[in-house]
């Protein structure tokens, strides 16, 4: 069983759902990935989505492409990633690490090397958002052979037949997104994310479901795991959060630590 796997089925045991914080790397410097991520962990963060910088996210918008501008900007680059996640497991966080990328840098360090490397640094599974499962073999097969879990994305445009392949291939988790478009803090969850849950809950063999795409408060926390999520993926509101220049490092540091505290309550039923 994979640490992701255990920590559902831990979690499962003890009636949470999972908080899973996404964090760019690189953004305001590696040093304070590695104190964000150490915050996170220390507030509740039962994995952790830590996304490589790419210059091309179509996936994502305005508040994590701009931080992967300033990472980009500052030099990282995907080497980085590795010697980030090496500096986080000497902190010794045992958290589970899902890395989300665009598949581009994995085939220009190579899928093998990519999925070696990642595991031998202490990451747990890997999220290539643009890349269908049609043409996933190989990444598939490196990540096997690494230990690697493969997470998948669904969306509300899923078809079910497609919804219950793509369950089927994924493992660790798979990333229901809430909406048709791109990331970003929202309010209160659109009705796609209820209907899309309602449709993937109980699909036979299907591995757990984490609800992403506009996760920013805890009664949207509460709606999911009510509507049978096993977690939540948050990442453009804690950007928001500690991207304010005006502040000092400790008191953005504070204001995540108080923030995602209150998200990770919200996931105890």
């Amino acid at each position: 069983m994979s640490r992701i796997a255990q920590a559902f089925e831990d979690l499962g045991g003890s009636k949470e759902g999972a908080y899973i914080p996404y964090v760019c790397c690189g953004d305001l410097g590696t040093e304070f990935t590695v104190k964000l991520v150490r915050t996170l962990t220390d507030s509740g963060a039962d994995i952790l989505e830590l996304g490589l910088p790419f210059s091309d996210p179509l996936a994502d918008g305005p508040t994590i492409q701009s931080a992967m501008v300033r990472a980009l900007s500052s030099g990282f680059r995907t080497r980085r990633l590795f010697d980030t996640i090496t500096k986080i497991r000497n902190e010794g966080v045992t958290t589970p690490i899902v890395v989300m990328t665009y598949y581009n840098p994995i085939v220009r360090t190579g899928v093998s090397e990519f999925c070696s490397t990642l595991s031998t640094v202490g990451a747990d599974a890997v999220l290539a958002v643009d890349l269908p499962i049609e043409e996933s073999r190989e990444l598939d097969e490196a990540a096997a052979d690494n230990g690697l879990d493969v997470i998948r994305l669904v969306a509300p445009t899923t078809d079910n037949a497609r919804a219950e392949e793509i369950m089927s291939t994924a493992t660790g988790f798979v990333y229901a997104v809430s909406v048709s478009g791109v990331t970003g803090a929202k309010d209160r969850l659109p009705p796609t994310a209820i209907s899309l849950l309602n449709r993937l809950v109980g699909v036979d063999g299907s591995v757990p479901i984490a609800l992403g795409f506009g996760i920013s408060n805890p009664e949207q926390v509460v709606e999911a795991i009510a509507a049978g999520a096993s977690g939540v993926v948050e990442g453009s509101a804690l950007i928001n959060i500690y991207s304010e220049s005006s502040r000092d490092e400790q008191t953005l540091l504070d204001r995540v630590r108080e923030h995602s505290s209150r998200i990770k309550s919200a996931t105890k039923q």
